[in-house]
């Protein structure tokens, strides 16, 4: 594991544009992986398959862990780092789950264990890019597709026939939709390929 320290220009927060500043500046410790770390992620996958096992008795829902999914596009795309833990916030937007050092991008990463997916989202994500994990066969092999929206872009995804994501976000409500649908399939904002392809049992 790569440890790293970065420092950025975000937008500027809620309260920095209350207060008048046109960006914010975040200083923050990141993780990226490296092949020698492959043992952790596998054991992470197999206690996840045992306890998700265990649950189905309970009838508990058991998500994928947000470290497998970040994790391996830390790992396996060029330049990202995961982030851990502001050391320094002026104002900056801190909720977003990976950078890319290289292209200067704020990452948004979400998962699916089943196919198609349903995605769930939080009020407030910011990012440039999205990157979409794909673990639905349960076998150790992953896809990862890169989605070219922005946070701002979000707003405007159908949720259903009804309603945008913006839509439900201002009714208080946490969109749910599927990416597999909306971009990945029709091929919207992705080219409807894996940009890497993985297996945690090699």
């Amino acid at each position: 594991m790569i440890e790293k320290i970065f420092e950025i220009r975000t937008e500027p927060s809620p309260k920095g544009i209350k207060e008048g500043f046109n960006y914010g500046e975040l200083k923050f410790l990141a993780h990226r992986y490296e092949k020698i770390d492959d043992p952790k992620f596998l054991a992470l996958f197999d206690g996840w398959l045992k306890f998700k096992a265990a649950g189905e008795f309970f009838s508990q829902r058991v998500n994928l862990p947000e470290g497998l999914t970040e994790g391996v596009v830390a790992k396996d795309i060029e330049g990202v780092f995961r982030y851990k833990k502001s050391l320094k916030n002026n104002h900056g937007k801190s909720k977003f789950d990976c950078y890319n050092e290289i292209t200067n991008e704020v990452i948004e990463v979400k998962g699916c264990s089943i196919f198609p997916d349903l995605t769930t989202w939080s009020p407030g994500p910011y990012f440039d890019v999205l990157y979409f994990v794909d673990f639905s066969s349960l076998d150790g092999k992953y896809k990862i597709f890169r989605i070219n929206i922005t946070h701002k872009e979000l707003a405007d995804a159908k949720v259903n026939n009804l309603q945008t994501y913006q839509d439900q976000i201002n009714q208080g409500r946490r969109p749910r939709f599927s990416l597999y649908d909306t971009y990945v399939s029709p091929g919207y904002k992705c080219s409807g390929k894996p940009v890497y392809e993985g297996n945690l049992l090699i």
